[in-house]
């Protein structure tokens, strides 16, 4: 089974999402043997990548016209998701930064079959230790962490190598009908969008492995989702 997932690093529910389909997959008595394969989406593209870092709660407020209580109240909520799944979400200490950078990084991690451990060290990173993820330190650790070639990730980060890979992700996703993220495509048969409840992602899972090729259905309403222009996860 393929799964791609379109996602960014700062998004919540991408976090929460992919926490949900590990554990359906690890409870599927089938057994099934998924190829993860991360696909780029940026919440804030036009984030500058060499402006400094700013607090997700000023972010917010500044950007997306939310007040500051709106933005403790929400995050606040997604913490608590996050703590029911065993993930710490602590946004009082992430940092909002370009990602580009550290899209390029996972593809180039997926070259080493490594892209997955690579996402989730960067999503941890951003989300439970506050760490820069556009800071090249930071993501030649990670990249270092999983056993890549130190020298050729520094060359890679040096450059704008596999920028166009980032970008036609995008293009690819909105084409099939991504409206925000996560969002999730099993086989080219079935979309998930937002982070769903479990159930969805395990019937999702046996029908995937049940039937033949099909043109791409949605399942379920529009899940919690970060979105790209209120900037809203909910």
């Amino acid at each position: 089974m393929k799964i791609e997932i379109w996602s960014d690093i700062i998004c919540p529910f991408c976090y929460i999402g992919l926490t949900k389909l590990e554990q359906a997959l690890q409870e599927s008595p089938s057994n099934p043997q998924a190829e993860i394969r991360w696909k780029s989406y940026q919440l804030n593209p036009d984030y500058p990548e060499d402006a400094p870092a700013i607090s997700t709660y000023d972010y917010l407020v500044q950007t997306k016209g939310m007040s500051m209580d709106d933005v403790v109240a929400m995050t606040s909520q997604l913490s608590a998701q996050g703590k029911e799944l065993g993930i710490a979400l602590n946004f009082e200490k992430a940092i909002i930064v370009n990602t580009k950078k550290a899209h390029r990084l996972i593809h180039f991690a997926q070259q080493y079959e490594k892209g997955t451990p690579v996402k989730k060290a960067l999503l941890k990173a951003h989300f439970t230790d506050g760490l820069d993820v556009n800071n090249n330190d930071v993501l030649t650790e990670i990249a270092t962490q999983n056993n890549l070639p130190t020298e050729a990730v520094k060359n890679l980060l040096a450059s704008d190598e596999l920028a166009y890979d980032v970008a036609q992700d995008i293009q690819e996703g909105v084409s099939l009908g991504l409206r925000g993220v996560p969002f999730f495509v099993f086989d080219r048969k079935y979309a998930i969008p937002g982070a769903q409840p479990l159930d969805v992602f395990r019937n999702t899972i046996n029908e995937c492995l049940a039937s033949e090729s099909v043109p791409l259905e949605r399942r379920g309403e529009e899940g919690p989702s970060c979105d790209p222009e209120t900037g809203k996860c909910e």
